[in-house]
C-alpha cells in the first residue's frame, strides 16, 4: 500500500523545466524528472481498478521518488505497488466513482540515471527470438524484407541502422487497423512508435536476433504519449535503439530515456486480444490499463507524459547503490523516506550524497 507523502516541490521543479525556453534534452548522467496524467470519466457508478506504469529499477536507472494524486482526492480508495512475474513494477489504483464523474490521475517521479549498469538485466535472450502475434517474424513478407535489409557486414548494429532507415522511408498507403508488424508494414504508417517497435522486433527475430520492446519516456522536455523503443541482444548484452528516430543513436545512451517497462512475449501475444482502452497490437504498459469496463479515457488530452533533466552530474557507484536500496525499501513498504524526498531536489553530487544518507 502506498502512503501519501508530504508536498515536496518535485512536480513544480519538473514543470519549471518543461516551461523553460528553449526546451532542454538530458545530456549526461544525473537526475531526471518524469510526470504523467490520465483523464477519466465513469459511465456508471462503481469501484474500478486502474493500472499505471512507473519508472523501473533496471539497467542504468534507479527511481528516487514517486508520488501520485487524484482529483477529486476522495475517489481514491487504495493505491498499491505491485510486481509482475517478469520484474516490472506498476501501480494499481482502486477508484470509487459516481455516474458521469470526471477524474484526473497525476503522478510525478525522479529517477537517478548512471553512466553504467546499476541493476543487470538477466532476461534470457532465447525467449525473444521467436515470432509472436504482434511481431510476426515468420511472415513471408517480413522474412523477405529482413533478408534485403541484412547488411553485408553481418553486424547487428548495422542491421538496426538499416531498419531505422527503412521505417523512416516507409510511404503511407492506408490507415492501419492494428499496430502489429504485418499490419503496419502493409499500411506504410511510420508515425506510431508502438507499431514501429513491433516491426523492428519482427525484423530482428526474422534473422534470429533476440529483440524486445521497451516502454520509455524520452528525456527531451516535451510532452509525449508513452514511447516505445527496442533492444536487441548482441555480444552478450542488450543494446537499445529507437526505430522511430526520436534519437538516432545506436546504442542509445542511458540518460536519453526513462524506462517504464519491458515487454515480454506473453504481453505480445495478449496484445492481439481485445483489451480496454488499447488498440490491437499494443502490448501491456501504456499510460493506463483498465480492469473493468465502465471507466473510460476522457477529453482531448486524455493522457500525457513528460521527462526532463533536473540535474546532471557524475553518478558514483555509492550513489547508485544507496539509491537502489532505498527504492527496494519503498517498493516493499510503500513509504518514501526523508532521504528520498530530500534527494529528489538535489542539484549536484555532493548535495545528493548528503541527502540520501539522511536519517
Amino acid at each position: 500500500m502506498v502512503r501519501a507523502s508530504a508536498d515536496t516541490g518535485v512536480p513544480e521543479a519538473i514543470q519549471a523545466v518543461e516551461a523553460a525556453v528553449p526546451a532542454r534534452a538530458m545530456q549526461g548522467s544525473g537526475l531526471a524528472g518524469a510526470m504523467g496524467g490520465v483523464n477519466l470519466k465513469a459511465q456508471r457508478a462503481g469501484s474500478y481498478d486502474v493500472l499505471l506504469p512507473m519508472p523501473q529499477r533496471i539497467d542504468s536507472q534507479a527511481p528516487v521518488f514517486y508520488s501520485l494524486n487524484t482529483k477529486p482526492k476522495a475517489v481514491l480508495s487504495t493505491c498499491r505497488l505491485q510486481m509482475r512475474n517478469d520484474g516490472n513494477t506498476f501501480v494499481t489504483l482502486k477508484l470509487n466513482v459516481s455516474k458521469d464523474q470526471e477524474v484526473t490521475v497525476e503522478w510525478s517521479s525522479v529517477v537517478l540515471i548512471a553512466p553504467k549498469v546499476i541493476v543487470p538485466d538477466h532476461a534470457a535472450p532465447e525467449k525473444f527470438r521467436d515470432a509472436s502475434l504482434c511481431a510476426q517474424a515468420d511472415s513471408t513478407k517480413i522474412v523477405e524484407l529482413a533478408a534485403k535489409l541484412w547488411p553485408a557486414t553481418g553486424m547487428r548494429r548495422d542491421y538496426a541502422a538499416n531498419i531505422q532507415e527503412f521505417i523512416r522511408r516507409m510511404q503511407w498507403r492506408g490507415q492501419p487497423m492494428s499496430l502489429d508488424a504485418s499490419s503496419i508494414l502493409e499500411s506504410g504508417q511510420n508515425t506510431i512508435c508502438t507499431a514501429n517497435a513491433n516491426l523492428a522486433c519482427a525484423l530482428m527475430r526474422a534473422r534470429q536476433v533476440p529483440c524486445r520492446s521497451i516502454t520509455t519516456l524520452p528525456t527531451i522536455s516535451r510532452r509525449f504519449e508513452m514511447h516505445r523503443i527496442v533492444e536487441y541482444f548482441d555480444l552478450g548484452a542488450w543494446t537499445s535503439y529507437d526505430p522511430s528516430l526520436v534519437y538516432a543513436d545506436i546504442p542509445l545512451k542511458p540518460w536519453q530515456n526513462i524506462i517504464m517497462g519491458k515487454t515480454n512475449i506473453a504481453d505480445e501475444q495478449a496484445s492481439m486480444k481485445p483489451r480496454l482502452g488499447s488498440m490491437y497490437g499494443c502490448p501491456f504498459g501504456q499510460e493506463a490499463e483498465f480492469v473493468q469496463p465502465g471507466l473510460n479515457l476522457f477529453g482531448q488530452a486524455f493522457f500525457w507524459t513528460i521527462a526532463v533533466p533536473l540535474a546532471e552530474f557524475d553518478v558514483t557507484d555509492e550513489a547508485s547503490r544507496v539509491t537502489a536500496g532505498l527504492w527496494d525499501r519503498y517498493v516493499k513498504t510503500g513509504t518514501l523516506s526523508n532521504a528520498q524526498c530530500k534527494a529528489a531536489l538535489a542539484r549536484d553530487l555532493d548535495s545528493y550524497l548528503e541527502a540520501i544518507k539522511t536519517k
